[in-house]
């Protein structure tokens, strides 16, 4: 790609250089060139000066930086290439948290570097309470300034008030704000960023509803977030124009599956169905079929559709509502693999010698899948249980399921990890709220589907690499071998010392991980070993799947909700009609960089924002709760208390104030001891906590131990 091809031609300067003379020397055409350094100033990896010259940053003393800030806290500056952070001197500008910056180390007994230019916000726009304060009118007497005595009535002032801890604690709204009434909930564009002796101001940019309301509470986190709730008018018009049914053209120029036995598995609330699966009994093995929803075939590179579905990057799962990729026309309905009618689909034909794929065909057909069945049935047929499956399918169901357990074992016996993180599932009253929160439960049917789609994925991303094609690969890299220190510490503190080593295989880890299968440390040690591991991304260049074990990987299964998805499909169908030509290949070369780059932060959005939806509803449920008790796991002690996961997943904090000693920590956080009852807590331990304090507009919950009841600080609840 262009800009890798600048960066190593800046590498190379003894000073800095003029974007013509770097694009000769990088063998680019000056506009390449120009848009290339264009491309790494506004990514931070390049510094422009004040001369118009370009150079690299270790030229410059600078390190390119994520800004970690809270107010009335030290702030810090995390290198984004990895290394030990920094602690952030300002002078005059103040990064938000999140912010992309550039700072220049400094010589001191501790990692220090002092702020030379925020490169890139992380935040444009925010949504808190609106609060108009009415200031006292003013009593002015006669003066050379006020010819007539008498009463001055100030215009009113008016405030954003955010649960965002990483907020200013003052944020002045500022032009109009009749639109609003006090209290409403907004979305604020930010007008002015804080400055040292300057405060941030922002403007209303629309009304989202009332605060107390939760649906508007999870508009107001996509708003935040930057995920838009509708799509562009052109968007609509082109989906609008959409058939109901694939044409008898496009079903006649495929390869007809539709005499094939293939069939879904979903949740039940589920519409939009890209995955079908099919296996047929050989005399070595199986042919195990997953057909996917050929979505590129309506989504065309350029137009509207693909413009939103790349800006959205991912559809997005909060509580009782879906904010999908797609318009409904097409994910829930004409690429959606409904039972019982023709469907477009891109088909990956597996031949298994018992769990080895020996022979594979990738192509698009048209399946006409059997039946929509769900997890709760598949699951009560594999037990034995009454259920709706229809009885044609219990023996391909059956086979299917010993297949797949032996395609987990096999893959757990090359190394893979499982994490054991719960995830909530809520029953939702009917204003949003949740009625009730536990721990979703996986079953047998559950671990079908995946370790197919695993084994698709795998076997497309080998495709894919083997072909030397441009194409959006999923990457996991090894954890950081310093991170890891922390989970040996952990191991310690809970009786299981273990070395890790410099360079762990993802087995090895796993072995960690089973010292602790089914116990209520489990989920620590999970969260700890994830905390030291690099994030999973999409990234142009196969390097592997550290946590799967797997030498390719890559995401082909579900393009209806995730754009990397579509984009493979798009791909693969070049290769497959003869048309990724050398161009071709040039073309999406230089744009996969960006394209996966995109994908990965859309991701990390959609993720931050499903998060923080589910505490919001959790902590809706847990504040019709308050002052009961419940059990609880020990997951993290802090300055700031003990955090504690209930086993519904729920999670809150004892503050200091609420526990029922003074408790002094030991250096590595993983107990606590009590100075008079000599009580110790330590990670991992179950306790009894009582429900003290919820601040549902933030899913901030406070727990209390529920050996003592203190008296409440506040009264009622905040909602």
């Amino acid at each position: 790609m262009n800009t890798d091809i600048m960066l190593e031609a800046l590498s190379k300067l003894k000073r800095p250089t003029d974007a013509h003379t770097l694009s000769l020397s990088a063998g680019l055409t000056p506009e390449d060139g120009f848009n290339a350094l264009n491309q790494l100033v506004e990514a931070g990896r390049a510094v422009l000066t004040k001369h118009y010259k370009y150079a690299p940053l270790k030229m410059m003393e600078v390190v390119l930086c994520k800004a970690r800030v809270s107010p009335n806290a030290p702030a810090f500056a995390q290198p984004v290439d990895g290394g030990d952070d920094y602690y952030l001197e300002m002078v005059d500008e103040i990064p938000m948290d999140g912010d992309l910056i550039h700072v220049r180390p400094v010589k001191s007994d501790r990692p220090r570097a002092t702020l030379v230019k925020v490169v890139k916000r992380a935040h444009t726009l925010i949504t808190g309470s609106l609060f108009i304060e009415e200031p006292e009118p003013i009593s002015r007497r006669r003066s050379k300034k006020h010819a007539r005595p008498g009463r001055y009535n100030p215009a009113p002032l008016a405030f954003a008030l955010t649960s965002d801890r990483k907020l200013p604690a003052r944020i002045e709204v500022e032009g109009g704000f009749s639109i609003a009434q006090n209290g409403d909930l907004c979305l604020f564009e930010i007008s002015k960023y804080p400055k040292k002796g300057g405060h941030m101001k922002v403007r209303i940019n629309k009304v989202i509803g009332l605060s107390d309301d939760m649906n508007a509470r999870l508009s107001a986190l996509l708003a935040q977030n930057g995920i838009e709730e509708s799509f562009s008018e052109a968007a609509t018009q082109e989906a609008a124009l959409l058939p109901d049914e694939p044409s008898d053209t496009d079903v006649n120029a495929r390869r007809s599956l539709t005499d094939l036995t293939t069939f879904t598995i979903d949740g039940a609330d589920a519409q939009d169905f890209d995955d079908a699966v099919s296996l047929e009994k050989t005399e070595d093995g199986y042919i195990l079929g997953v057909h996917i929803a050929d979505v590129s075939h309506y989504v065309r590179e350029g137009n509207a559709l693909d413009a939103d579905a790349r800006a959205r990057g991912t559809s997005v799962y909060l509580p009782g509502r879906t904010i999908p990729m797609l318009p409904e026309a097409l994910c829930n309905n004409l690429c959606s693999l409904k039972p019982n009618v023709n469907r477009l689909t891109f088909s990956l034909l597996m031949t298994l010698s018992g769990t080895a794929v020996v022979h594979y065909e990738l192509f698009p057909s048209v399946i006409r899948s059997r039946a929509r069945l769900t997890y709760d049935d598949v699951n009560r047929l594999f037990k034995g249980e009454e259920n709706t499956v229809p009885e044609e399918l219990h023996e391909t169901l059956a086979q299917m399921n010993v297949l797949a357990k032996r395609l987990t074992e096999k893959r757990l016996g090359r190394g893979a990890l499982e994490l054991e993180l719960p995830e909530p599932e809520f029953d939702l009253a009917s204003d949003g709220t949740a009625d009730a929160v536990r721990a979703r439960e996986r079953g047998d049917a559950h671990r079908l589907i995946e370790e197919f789609m695993l084994l698709a994925n795998e076997t497309v991303a080998e495709h894919a690499n083997k072909h030397q094609m441009p194409f959006p690969y999923r990457v996991h890299e090894a954890p950081d071998a310093e991170k890891l220190g922390a989970l040996e510490t952990l191991l310690v503190a809970l009786g299981k010392p273990k070395k890790l080593g410099g360079a762990p295989s993802p087995g090895k880890l796993q072995e960690v991980l089973n010292l602790f299968k089914n116990r209520p440390q489990s989920v620590i040690v999970s969260r700890t070993l994830l905390r030291s591991m690099s994030k999973a991304r999409y990234l142009d260049k196969p390097l592997g799947h550290y946590g799967l074990a797997a030498r390719d990987y890559c995401h082909f299964t579900s393009p209806i909700r995730r754009y990397p998805d579509l984009l493979a499909h798009r791909m693969l169908r070049l290769s497959i009609e003869g048309k990724m030509n050398e161009e071709a290949e040039k073309r999406w070369g230089e744009k996969m960089a960006e394209l996966t780059r995109e994908a990965s932060e859309n991701e990390e959005r959609a993720a931050v924002c499903e998060r923080d939806g589910d505490a919001l509803l959790c902590a809706s449920y847990l504040n019709k709760h308050v002052g009961e008790v419940f059990t609880g796991t020990v997951t993290y002690l802090g300055k700031r208390g003990a955090f504690v996961a209930l086993e519904n997943t729920a999670e809150g904090r004892i503050p200091p104030q609420l526990m029922d000693d003074f408790y002094s920590m030991d250096e590595d956080h993983t107990f606590m001891m009590g100075a008079h009852t000599h009580r110790m807590i330590r990670l991992g331990d179950k306790i009894r906590v009582e429900v003290y304090e919820v601040n549902v507009a933030s899913g901030e919950i406070e727990f209390a131990m529920a050996e003592e009841k203190p008296k409440r600080r506040y009264g009622k609840t905040r909602g």
